[in-house]
């Protein structure tokens, strides 16, 4: 089997992770590590004894693909330089700061003829499979994420950093991009949004509610999902998911609840969750997401298939989280358009620079750096 050279660029807490992962993955031959920081790099290249770099210029003409798990605000210079030269990328979630960004990394990696995969790595979590065909043409979402700060991924805000995984995953369900977006967030240790709370409306019907923070004293990773197939409720830290199913009798309407006799009422309730609405529960065996995103990269280069997270979908995945952006910062807090964006923040900018990305997606807001 033919072995991938694969750089790491990056070597803060995921990109040791990253590296790590691909030295023990028959698929690759980890051929550098990549850092200006001469400390943890040289650190991490001794650890697995590969050479380090500086610059990940240095790599081109000597590598296949490479990781880029650099803090965002460098990810479209070094994915720009690194494509260009002909580098397959799995760039780590956000895929950039900025929609036009994307856009121009999504166009480049296609003319080159490059994988540009996106570190969404919650669509490698095994339960999302398991519970796949029970997630349908959903109409109602409501996800949470919630932990507490880890002091990393400070240049972004929340949305960033957390909510933008459940805002791909619900692009993932539904038909397309949100047609309205509101959403409120707040500061508290800032200088970015550590808290947020959004919904989202698409053109099927659906409706989305997402909460998120990175400030919370309890950590929680789950989403509920309803459809006309029933209910789904997601846990992906346990790696678990609620299947509720409605009987055909319940589908049919022929269920009929008003005016039951007490003991016709007990009866029922004792076999709601058996024969009316079964409730299943699935549980999967544990399995690292992240290997199983770098196996899937290195696939996708290997037999010319498109990667699980394309560029485009980490590109809309971003536009989405523009778009809640946008809203927390035209959040009227204190009863004026001038007043402050959240509790704790500064007082919002008197123009909003720039187009906003939604022309074609109807959300009317103007366009803000993400994070």
């Amino acid at each position: 089997m033919k072995r991938l050279r694969l750089a790491v660029v990056g070597t803060g807490h995921l990109g040791g992770i990253h590296a790590r992962l691909a030295a023990a993955n028959p698929h690759y031959e980890l051929a550098a590590i990549v850092d200006p920081l001469a400390n943890p790099r040289d650190a991490l290249a001794a650890e697995l004894k590969v050479p380090a770099h500086s610059d990940h210029r240095a790599l081109i003409g000597r590598i296949d693909a490479a990781v880029i798990a650099t803090p965002t605000r460098f990810h479209h210079a070094v994915a720009h330089d690194l494509i260009r030269a002909g580098v397959h990328l799995l760039i780590e979630k956000p895929i950039t700061t900025t929609v036009t960004e994307a856009d121009e990394l999504v166009a480049l990696a296609q003319h080159h003829h490059c994988v540009l995969q996106v570190g969404h790595v919650e669509r490698f979590n095994p339960v999302l499979a398991a519970a796949a065909d029970h997630i349908q043409s959903p109409k109602y979402i409501e996800a949470r994420r919630y932990c507490g700060h880890s002091f990393r991924s400070t240049d972004i805000s929340v949305v960033l950093d957390l909510m933008i995984h459940d805002l791909d995953l619900v692009l993932s369900m539904t038909s397309g991009p949100p047609m309205e977006v509101s959403a409120l967030g707040a500061t508290v240790l800032g200088p970015h949004t550590d808290v947020a709370t959004a919904r989202l409306v698409f053109a099927d019907g659906c409706v989305a509610n997402l909460s998120a923070s990175r400030v919370s004293y309890q950590a929680c990773r789950e989403m509920q999902i309803w459809s006309a197939r029933g209910f789904v409720g997601l846990d992906f830290a346990t790696r678990t998911a609620k299947v509720v199913s409605p009987a055909e009798a319940v589908r049919q309407g022929e269920v009929k609840i008003e005016g039951l006799a007490p003991d016709a009422r007990k009866q029922m309730q004792e076999r709601l969750f058996t024969e009316l609405l079964p409730l299943t529960t699935i549980t999967v065996p544990e399995r690292n997401a992240l290997a199983d995103e770098q196996t899937d990269f290195a696939e996708s280069i290997l037999t010319a298939r498109a990667p699980r997270v394309t560029g485009l979908a980490g590109r809309d995945a971003l536009a989405a989280a523009e778009a809640v952006v946008n809203s927390i910062v035209g959040h009227v807090w204190d009863g004026s358009n001038v007043g402050h964006i959240s509790p704790s923040s500064d007082h919002r900018p008197a123009v909003l620079p720039g187009p906003h990305w939604g022309q074609s997606s109807g959300v009317p807001t103007p366009h803000r750096q993400a994070g």
